[in-house]
């Protein structure tokens, strides 16, 4: 190219000084030029002429004194120029600002004054003014390359699509410039106009067909107009002058994901895990997409898994043991779940959302003791947080530790007074306290929240029925079996309601059979129905229903003392004592079996 652009409009306007910095009188003696009879011209030279050399030497200061005295004796648009050009150069922009202005009403035709007005008004924040300066320059001359591309410039944050036609107009002067197609490229970019940019990109890769910078801008933007075979046949070719850019790299795993490949987008991924130029963040998100993917094809979870695990090897961070932990529970490995979670809770013992997730799998896995033990902690450092209450007071509940599980499902529900689960579990909590009246009230605000749910009407079904309210308990049950009639916590609990009672027998023997069914390991469904079996006289049927019961819970006491009351009807006094001994050694407040050990029989 035979001509470039001035990027910063300062480099033209600030060097040197003005051609016409006096003018002309026409005096007929060329030997003798600025000499009138009142010698005004020549005192203004001499003066401007002093400026000028103390303006090379860097004395600007002084330099504006002496063209300021040169301007009161003639007031000419080029010393005004040269005053506020100095001015401009000392930052002192209201004075700058001043002399640009009588510059110009001097000389309204000069291109070069009012250049210096439009780069101060400009540096003054007045774009609109500068704006203004330039469209007159362009008047004047309508190939002012320079006039265009600052211009552009102002233009690009509120006019974009003014900016571009502005630089398309350099383009047409000077030819593809490499900094302007840079610029078209920006604002083609942030305007959505892919078509365009990939034009000014190929553009600049015929000036430069080697840029690696372009090549990676060009593959991006064919990524962005989902041209994957084009952006894979570009980046593939870059790779052969440069196959460890980590770039190319992520960009070859990117084409790869959106081709659908996505073991093969892993095996690139893979490699920049280890490479120390991307950043951790960076390694990060490359697996989180492989986890996100996984919800459309389940085997991506293994990729997922690959590259968290190659990011585990150089790093101790706890988002990378999390995901794992999240892994592991996908791949229904959950002690390696539990234990990727520990790690990342002791970490981030700042994260709740960790530690929340680490004592909710603990508790869907039953390993109740475990979950109380970190959430007791994680209740001290979070003492706020719902969803550390709920799950700890829940845990707590199943380990029948109900008086602290009352005071944590409480504190639970000061924080969110209207969740079901909390209101359920504090009315059960509640129940085993004997304090019914109160579990009454939350367990029936919980039944105006959700009237169709079924843990609550059962609960409310116990309660009742503890207080032989068997109306209402069996008109709870009859409701719940209407909403679920497979639900097996309502049939097992309906069923063992008629055994206590010694009614219904053979409808609740039924009942109790599709409840075992649908869950054949729940120790307190097989103690039902083998309940039932004994009150119906059916006493081998009923102990070996029980014997297996507490096969899948051994210290259970209620399960015990049934088995003692079986082993008495069958006649074996000393086995039924043994079993009573043992369910009152569990739960000393049983008072009925101490009486039959006493007693020695039912």
């Amino acid at each position: 190219m035979n001509r470039k652009i001035i990027l910063l409009l300062g480099v033209l306007v600030l060097t040197g000084c003005s051609k016409e910095t006096v003018k002309e009188n026409n005096n007929p003696n060329p030997d003798q030029p600025f000499v009138s009879n009142d010698g005004k011209l020549s005192a203004a030279e001499s003066k401007f002429i002093d400026g000028s050399i103390l303006e090379i030497k860097g004395q600007l200061d002084e330099a504006i004194g002496k063209y300021i005295e040169a301007a009161r004796i003639d007031p000419q648009p080029g010393i005004y120029y040269s005053i506020a050009k100095n001015y401009y150069r000392l930052n002192k922009l209201p004075s700058s600002l001043s002399y640009a202005k009588k510059a110009v009403s001097g000389d309204s035709g000069n291109v070069e004054y009012r250049t210096l007005l439009a780069t101060i008004y400009s540096a003054s924040h007045l774009e609109d003014s500068s704006a203004f300066q330039y469209n007159k320059i362009i008047g004047l001359d309508s190939a002012n390359v320079a006039a265009y591309f600052n211009l552009a410039q102002l233009d690009e944050p509120k006019r974009p699509s003014e900016s571009i036609k502005l630089y398309k107009k350099v383009i047409e002067i000077v030819g593809p410039e490499w900094n302007v197609l840079v610029k078209l490229i920006d604002l083609n970019e942030r305007m959505g106009n892919i078509g365009e940019t990939i034009k000014m990109v190929e553009e600049l890769l015929k000036l430069n067909p080697s840029d690696l910078m372009l090549q990676k801008a060009l593959i991006d933007a064919y990524l962005k107009t989902k041209d994957f075979d084009r952006a894979m046949l570009k980046v593939t070719e870059a790779m052969m002058s440069f196959p460890d850019d980590v770039n190319l790299i992520e960009l070859k795993g990117k084409i790869l994901i959106e081709k659908g490949n996505w073991e093969g987008a892993s095996d690139e991924f893979l490699k920049l895990t280890q490479s120390t130029e991307i950043n951790y963040e960076s390694k990060i998100r490359m697996g989180t997409a492989f986890f996100l993917a996984a919800e459309k094809d389940s085997n991506n979870i293994k990729l997922a898994k690959k590259i968290f695990r190659a990011i585990d090897k150089d790093t101790s961070d706890w988002q990378v043991k999390a995901y794992l932990g999240e892994i592991g529970i996908r791949e229904k490995k959950d002690s390696l779940a539990i234990e990727y979670f520990k790690k990342a809770a002791e970490l981030a013992e700042w994260n709740a959302q960790v530690w929340i997730r680490l004592g909710g799998l603990l508790f869907d896995t039953r390993k109740y003791k475990e979950a109380i033990s970190y959430l007791s902690k994680a209740s001290v450092k979070f003492p706020n947080d719902f969803a550390v209450n709920l799950i700890y007071g829940l845990a707590l509940s199943q380990e029948n530790d109900f008086l602290t599980a009352k005071t944590v499902l409480k504190n639970a529900l000061n924080i969110n007074p209207n969740d079901v689960t909390a209101l359920s579990a504090l009315g059960y909590s509640l129940n085993q306290l004997k304090e019914n009246e109160e579990a009454l009230i939350h367990l029936q605000k919980a039944l105006s929240l959700d009237p169709n749910n079924l843990q609550v009407i059962s609960i409310t079904a116990l309660i009742y029925e503890s207080k032989k309210e068997y109306r209402i308990s069996d008109s709870l049950y009859t409701r719940a079996l209407a909403i679920d009639s497979t639900n097996a916590l309502i049939l097992n609990n309906y069923s063992y309601s008629f055994a206590e009672r010694g009614i219904n027998l053979e409808k609740a023997l039924a009942m109790s059979r599709k409840a075992v069914d649908a869950e054949p390991k729940n120790a307190s469904y097989l103690d039902t129905i083998g309940w039932i079996y004994f009150r119906l006289g059916q006493l081998g049927e009923a102990r070996k229903e029980i014997e297996k019961a507490l096969t899948f819970e051994e210290k259970n006491a209620t399960m015990l003392d049934h088995l003692g009351d079986i082993y008495s009807k069958l006649g074996q006094k000393i086995k039924s004592k043994e079993y009573w001994q043992k369910a009152f050694d569990i739960d000393a407040s049983k008072t009925e079996i101490k009486m039959k050990i006493e007693k020695g029989e039912l």
